[in-house]
């Protein structure tokens, strides 16, 4: 779509040509041209002061359309530094869906299929808060934040959902959970992921991922949302079946869902 400043100046450039088109066929052409030139050269000064402003603004709509491109959180990324010595060190918290609950085996989670890929660039100590059915209180009760950190992924918020945490209290849970990985690795790239379920809900989902996305952005975090995953039925189920943590439901991610968890979590993540 063009920019206003580009759609203006098109104007100016189309009045300009019609305004000075030289006359044709005039009985009185050569009188008209030693009596109205200098106006018209002032005028075409003008017209061309006018377009030269003109192209200077929608250079700047599309310099700051860029910027605005760029800011898009759905396409933020996080930059992570491999250490030059030693493992890169890498937290999980959460809930149910960094646990693993009902795919068929717990490597074929998100968490462990994410290690295994950074892991490809050099060793990964992996360390982990994260507990089925728990919320995100429950989760800061037992996570002990760790020092050192090169990347901190939060995936919390379904099960305050599910529970219906008020929302005054998530706000203030999650950014405390946030500030205390912050306080101990006050450097740490954090990679915030949004509910598991759909947008525009029932549940009313949208309003803790608005919580999650304006906590972590405060803090210079980026948010990754799931909305886009939940909805495909080939992501979830079928239930019934005998899954790592029990049996499986038609709700949490199956093995195809949690693959496509860790691919798009990654997608976000830039190791340096």
């Amino acid at each position: 779509m063009p920019s206003a400043g580009s759609t203006l100046a098109s104007t100016v450039f189309r009045w300009f040509r019609v305004r000075f088109r030289p006359s044709r066929g005039s009985s009185d052409g050569a009188s008209r041209g030693s009596s109205d030139g200098a106006s018209h050269g002032r005028s075409r000064r003008i017209a061309l002061g006018l377009i030269v402003g003109l192209v200077g603004l929608a250079a700047i709509g599309v310099v700051a359309s860029t910027l605005t491109l760029g800011a898009d959180p759905e396409n933020e990324t996080v930059r992570v530094t491999r250490p030059a010595e030693g493992s890169l060190r890498v937290l999980f918290a959460g809930d149910s869906i960094t646990y693993g609950l009902s795919a068929e085996d717990q490597d074929l989670g998100y968490r462990p299929l994410m290690v295994d890929a950074l892991s490809a660039g050099g060793p990964v100590t992996e360390l982990r808060a994260n507990r089925a059915g728990a919320d995100t209180g429950v989760v800061s009760g037992i996570l002990n934040a760790p020092a050192n950190l090169d990347l901190a992924i939060i995936e919390l918020g379904t099960n305050d959902v599910v529970e219906k945490t008020p929302l005054p209290r998530f706000e203030t849970v999650y950014g405390a959970l946030l500030d205390r990985i912050r306080h101990e690795s006050p450097a740490v790239p954090l990679l915030c992921v949004g509910t598991w379920g759909s947008e525009g809900g029932v549940d009313g989902s949208d309003a803790y991922n608005a919580v999650i996305e304006d906590e972590c952005g405060e803090r210079g975090g980026a948010f990754v949302s799931l909305y886009g995953l939940y909805p495909v039925e080939a992501n979830r189920g079928p239930a019934g079946r005998d899954v790592f943590g029990g049996t499986s439901d038609n709700f949490h991610p199956n093995d195809r869902g949690y693959r496509a968890i860790a691919e798009l979590l990654l997608a976000r993540i830039s190791v340096d």
